[in-house]
């Protein structure tokens, strides 16, 4: 059994003013415990106990503030404007009456049960899974967000561990958000033509607002374009792993770590917000698409980039793409996409040399008797003597009648 760590956002419900203005003089006390630690060295940090802190907060809630600054990322932080107070597991405690969930936890005035909102059924069975056992529970944050609270919940699901037959690969792109496809099966297409139309309306309209000097309005709508953009993403993540599921399939997708400093594009793109790579949420979706597929205890596999929507997925040569058309020198034809979903499926990440033009079979060059379609080496990952082998190829020719 797997487990796969998520976290859940629940909304406080019927909260009067004197619990909300407790939360917030909670937060107050939390920030400046936070900076107070931030102000003395690392060593001093790791050494310090309840016992040196006076604060009105339980002694429970301060020990997360000092978890918190001597962790990694409080070693990077020089302040807080704002650090929310955090409970860990073993100081709340979910309750449910009727059809209504509380959570209680400690507070300066003592333990306080607050009842929360189950925004969808979804997490209704997260809940009850906390209540009977079957799901552990972490800790949590309080956070305020427009004027309301609410608790951040993370949650420790077991996942089972599934035996996949195949892979699919799924190409990313702008064109085409997302194109998903098995060997020689037929693919998804998700279209990106309404995100980049969408994307362009919101660059007018943030330039209008620049213009007036309405910096508020601006933040606000910088927030709106990421929300709707998260919601995209969401969506063609969670079909994907349908898709994937009903193929009983891993999924392959390129590694574009660092890819914006790699990928050319001329000034004119770069402006256009619709086509701009810096706006293009590639690692959300891949966020996304993981953590999905890991709650149906399927994997999510990087693979090389280079190469991937060049060679043709049908005999595995190197042919000539134009923008959404691949031709390929046998006379194959394939959407460029689709043929690039289609090779990671089946490709098991060769490097290759880009200065060469002409196209050789992989396995001649490199001495191999197994084709790509088993379990053959990732020479990225091998000794530097390897790297004179080159990759124009990405099949066995002895597959194909070569």
């Amino acid at each position: 059994m797997g487990k796969v760590t998520r976290t859940i956002k629940l909304k406080f419900v019927k909260l009067n003013r004197c619990k909300a203005q407790l939360f917030e003089e909670m937060t107050v006390e939390n920030t400046r415990i936070a900076n107070e630690l931030l102000s003395l060295p690392l060593q001093e940090r790791r050494k310090m106990t309840t016992a040196k802190i006076v604060s009105e907060l339980k002694s429970a809630l301060v020990n997360q503030t000092i978890r918190h600054t001597t962790s990694p990322t409080g070693r990077k932080t020089k302040q807080y404007k704002v650090l929310p107070v955090e409970v860990n597991n073993q100081n709340w405690k979910l309750t449910k009456k009727g059809d209504t969930y509380s959570i209680s936890f400690p507070t300066t005035r003592g333990e306080k049960r607050v009842p929360v909102s189950v925004a969808s059924s979804h997490w209704q069975s997260v809940l009850d899974g906390l209540l009977e056992g079957t799901i552990k529970g972490g800790s949590f944050k309080l956070i305020k967000h427009r004027n309301k609270w609410y608790v951040y919940l993370s949650v420790i699901e077991d996942v089972p561990e599934i035996t996949t037959e195949t892979k699919i690969g799924c190409d990313r792109g702008q064109k085409n958000l997302a194109v998903v496809a098995s060997k020689k099966a037929c693919g998804k297409f998700f279209s990106g033509r309404e995100v980049m139309h969408r994307r362009r309306y919101f660059q007018k309209r943030r330039k209008q607002l620049q213009q007036a000097k309405k910096f508020r309005a601006l933040k606000k709508w910088d927030k709106k374009e990421r929300r709707w953009m998260d919601s995209i993403n969401h969506t063609i993540s969670r079909r994907i792993v349908r898709f994937a599921e009903y193929q009983n399939a891993d999924v392959v997708i390129e590694d574009l770590e660092g890819c914006r400093k790699t990928m050319k594009q001329s000034k004119k793109s770069r402006s256009d917000s619709g086509q701009s790579r810096y706006s293009w949420s590639f690692y959300s979706l891949e966020q996304k698409l993981e953590y999905k597929l890991a709650l149906k205890g399927l994997k999510m596999i990087k693979r090389p980039a280079p190469y991937t929507s060049k060679s043709c997925c049908t005999c595995g040569v190197i042919g000539n793409r134009k923008k959404h058309h691949f031709n390929c020198p046998n006379g194959h034809y394939h959407n460029a996409d689709l043929n690039a979903s289609r090779n990671l499926a089946q490709w098991d990440g060769f490097s290759c040399d880009l200065s060469l033009k002409q196209g050789v079979f992989v396995m001649d060059s490199s001495d191999l008797n197994h084709g790509l379609l088993g379990t053959a080496p990732n020479f990225m990952n091998t000794q530097k003597e390897r790297i004179e082998y080159i990759q124009l190829s990405l099949f066995d020719p002895t597959l194909f009648g070569g």
